[in-house]
């Protein structure tokens, strides 16, 4: 297969860019017409790379988990295994705070069912369970905890839509509850 020319590397990164803040702002609606136009390409552009604007979403939706899980993998060596597991639970709500569908990708519900969203959701899921693991060995976090526990407890946080301080504040409630 021949690489990729570089311009076409970089439309394809300034339309993800530019998707993913145009539906954190304004929600799924934003027409595809309108990323073109944002990212400043043409919209034959936008279809050579995303046939559909379901393939847009979902190239977004594998770039979070992706940046999750590389952020669990990156702490799963971290010292202190508990306050690893902390740090990526903060990840997640920041991540989440503002694009609310990677709590719902992360869980696996909804219409992010492809075999690329289940390899980053497994790689994920894969990353939280060794860093909890580890968490739960070093007796900082309990033992009757599950790394899908996690999901639906931060899934159910942001189910709530609370402001910011409230997030916070629910975060910390979590992270006390975890503790052994």
């Amino acid at each position: 297969m021949k690489p990729a020319r570089a311009d076409a590397v970089r439309n394809r990164q300034k339309l993800l860019a530019t998707a993913e803040e145009a539906f954190a702002r304004d929600g799924l609606a934003v027409s595809v017409d309108d990323i073109a136009r944002r990212a400043k390409v043409g919209i034959g552009t936008l279809y050579r790379h995303f046939p559909t604007k379901d393939a847009l979403i979902a190239a977004i939706v594998i770039a979070r988990i992706e940046r999750v899980a590389e952020r669990a993998e990156q702490l799963a060596g971290a010292p202190g295994p508990g306050a690893a597991l902390g740090a990526l639970l903060e990840h997640m709500v920041a991540e989440s705070a503002t694009k609310r569908d990677l709590v719902e990708a992360l869980g696996g519900t909804g219409w992010f069912e492809t075999a690329a969203v289940e390899a980053a959701r497994s790689r994920y899921r894969r990353a939280l369970a060794k860093l909890l693991a580890r968490a739960q060995e070093a007796g900082e976090v309990r033992a009757d905890v599950t790394a899908p526990d996690l999901t639906a407890i931060v899934k159910g946080l942001f189910a709530a839509s609370v402001d910011a301080r409230a997030r916070g504040r629910l975060l910390r409630i979590l992270l006390d509850g975890l503790r052994r």
